[in-house]
């Protein structure tokens, strides 16, 4: 299937989704007085989306080997003291905002194996374009052909060179290869992966296992377990790392 027509079925599903999610806001209205929702995990500006099924892609999707059973790249002793999820959006400002002030004492837990990390891409901010699903495409494809320890360098060189949520124009796929071979990625390894988006269906099935767990925004930061707090991005990110001191 071309990539074009790729993209048509990610519209008409994301439409499908949106005219479902009006009707289920208009049935929550009339049915309860307010959703409680704080208490589950943290809500944390940037990419705000509710997915009220799962993509009908369902578990036919294939996955990208050295992937976790909860749609995550992890690096890390799996015997770690500690366990970090973060559910992003590679297009969320404020998960490239997390990724700079936390980035850094992220990677000195994990290589003092204090800290096991997994990230879970997710698909929330398609209304901009095709860079979210693009990019968490790509990051499956890098780790499907070269593992994590590549992935996450993939996944930092992006976050780094992060374009504009509102951007007139987003970068296409020689862009993630060349990210992909600066990360220490064959690009004969990964650029028909990405070209063809291998492993969309995969970040669509991300994306709904996500919104079923009470993901509503990105980034979504869970630390053993449990909500890392704070008002602002920049709280969140001072109390992961004194939770893993």
């Amino acid at each position: 299937m071309s990539k074009r027509n790729k993209a048509a079925e990610r519209a008409a599903r994301a439409a499908a989704l949106k005219a479902e999610r009006e009707r289920q806001e208009r049935l929550r209205r009339i049915l309860t007085i307010g959703a409680v929702v704080a208490g589950i995990v943290i809500i944390i500006g940037g990419g705000f989306f509710i997915q009220s099924q799962r993509d009908s892609t369902g578990n036919d999707a294939a996955a990208p080997a050295g992937a976790t059973a909860a749609y995550g790249v992890a690096v890390g002793d799996a015997g770690a003291t500690h366990e970090v999820v973060i559910y992003e959006d590679f297009l969320c400002p404020v998960c490239g905002v997390l990724e700079a002030e936390a980035g850094d004492a992220l990677t000195s837990a994990v290589e003092d194996g204090r800290a096991r990390v997994e990230f879970r891409p997710v698909n929330f901010l398609s209304r901009f374009g095709d860079f979210s699903m693009d990019a968490a495409n790509a990051f499956a494809v890098v780790l499907d052909a070269e593992g994590p320890e590549v992935a996450k360098t993939f996944h930092d060189l992006v976050y780094a060179d992060q374009p504009a949520e509102d951007a007139d124009d987003f970068p296409g796929s020689d862009w993630f290869i060349d990210k992909a071979v600066e990360a220490g990625a064959s690009e004969e390894a990964v650029r028909t992966g990405i070209e063809e988006g291998t492993f969309e269906g995969w970040v669509d099935n991300a994306t709904g296992a996500a919104s079923e767990a009470g993901v509503n925004g990105t980034p979504t930061v869970l630390l053993d377990g449990e909500p890392v707090p704070g008002s602002t991005i920049g709280e969140v990110a001072a109390n992961l790392e004194a939770g893993l001191q």
